[in-house]
């Protein structure tokens, strides 16, 4: 699992990814503090780990299929292969990487929300309140580690980096807006969302169980079958 965590951080596409990351979520803090600036209100921990969760709920699951595609696409399996000739042990590496990587994230979105709200309103000389801490934490918990469990199995069931990013991507921003327009009363049943909505929010745990089958428990079932069975040329 050691090796798999490694390949997150230290490949040329990891860090670049790493890196945007870094930027949106500074850009997300930036916003966040003019808006508070603006309206005179006091620098809300809580408001903030919320709007920090949107940078990690992005960059998770494409993180995750990285991890999990890499092997595959630079033909390094044959080497793990041949140090580890059980494909499902290697496979289960890298889902614990991943999942080890989404906590990570947590910690360090955590870490920055505290530190960049106490900075401001100590410079700006702003009130601090943490509003909501709890709710926030599970949210931004919710979003990245079922993102990241997603998008594991999305890429082990693909075994492509850029058709497994294309997929999540439509998953998320397009599939899940549009569904709706045909599906009537079933679309939390076959939404993405619906999982993290019901966790964080309340709802149909029919249509969160739905959701969780669709979009995680399937693609790793298929994920497994093709990484046991693919050829490695």
């Amino acid at each position: 699992m050691y090796v798999e965590m490694r390949k997150l951080v230290n490949t040329r596409s990891s860090r670049w990814l790493l890196s945007s990351m870094a930027l949106l979520g500074m850009l997300m803090i930036a916003v966040f503090v003019v808006v508070s600036a603006t309206r005179g209100e006091p620098i809300n921990v809580s408001m903030m780990l919320a709007a920090l969760a949107l940078p990690a709920g992005i960059g998770a699951p494409i993180i995750s299929i990285l991890a999990v595609t890499s092997d595959w696409q630079h033909r390094d399996a044959i080497k793990f292969f041949v140090l580890q000739p059980k494909r499902g042990v290697l496979l289960l590496a890298k889902y614990l990487a991943v999942a080890t990587f989404a906590l990570g994230i947590i910690l360090l979105v955590c870490a920055v929300a505290f530190v960049a709200s106490a900075g401001f309103s100590a410079i700006a000389e702003y009130e601090l309140v943490l509003g909501d801490l709890a709710k926030s934490l599970w949210l931004l918990t919710c979003v990245t580690v079922i993102g990241t469990i997603s998008g594991a199995a999305v890429a082990s069931a693909l075994l492509s980096t850029p058709i497994a990013i294309v997929f999540v991507l439509f998953q998320s921003f397009v599939f899940d807006s549009l569904i709706g327009l045909f599906a009537g009363n079933a679309t939390p049943f076959l939404q993405s969302a619906t999982l993290s909505n019901v966790l964080t929010e309340g709802g149909n745990a029919i249509a969160a169980i739905s959701s969780a089958a669709i979009w995680i428990i399937v693609p790793c079932v298929i994920g497994v079958w093709r990484n046991r069975t693919r050829d490695v040329v």
